[in-house]
């Protein structure tokens, strides 16, 4: 996304948040996109991309590194500062790659989702990779590091209780 547009896209997400606006239409390469409130996404609107008869909605949103949080990050979420990410909403999932100081940034995320209402689950975690499980109000984050030979990456993912338990 050229830095014109993902502006835009900033300042139509703005609107959304401030109640300034329900629908918005940018035209990207792709074509129109559409976004339009819907207070079930985490975002409190959805993006459509509408072109050549299709409709289809985008869940992947790539953030680049900021020191603050930018416009259309989804409230809900913990942000790094200065750690790009990408946020997967069918997933349900946040993804930051190479944080360059990754004790810290685990902290900050187990801080900001404890001031949010979380709290730390008694159940140990089910995969070695999991370094939080956290629960509120019938859900589970986890927050986990995967790591490769040449990267590291923190995952947060969240997801229903009865999913968990469903999948376990």
């Amino acid at each position: 996304m050229d830095e014109e547009l993902f502006k835009r896209m900033q300042e139509a997400a703005e609107r959304f948040r401030s109640g300034a606006s329900d629908f918005e239409e940018i035209l990207t390469p792709l074509g129109p996109a559409h976004l339009v409130r819907d207070e079930s996404d985490p975002r409190g609107f959805r993006i459509d991309f509408v072109g050549g008869g299709s409709r289809h909605v985008v869940p992947v949103q790539r953030y680049p590194a900021a020191p603050r949080r930018p416009p259309g990050y989804p409230a809900p979420l913990p942000f790094l500062p200065d750690v790009a990410c990408v946020v997967d909403t069918s997933a349900q999932s946040v993804t930051w790659p190479d944080p360059p100081d990754l004790p810290r940034a685990l902290e900050r995320l187990v801080a900001e989702s404890l001031a949010d209402g979380w709290s730390p689950a008694e159940e140990a975690a089910r995969d070695a990779a999991v370094r939080h499980v956290l629960v509120k109000e019938g859900a589970e984050r986890t927050v986990a590091v995967r790591e490769t030979d040449d990267s590291v990456e923190i995952v947060l993912h969240e997801r229903r209780v009865a999913d968990a338990e469903e999948e376990g």
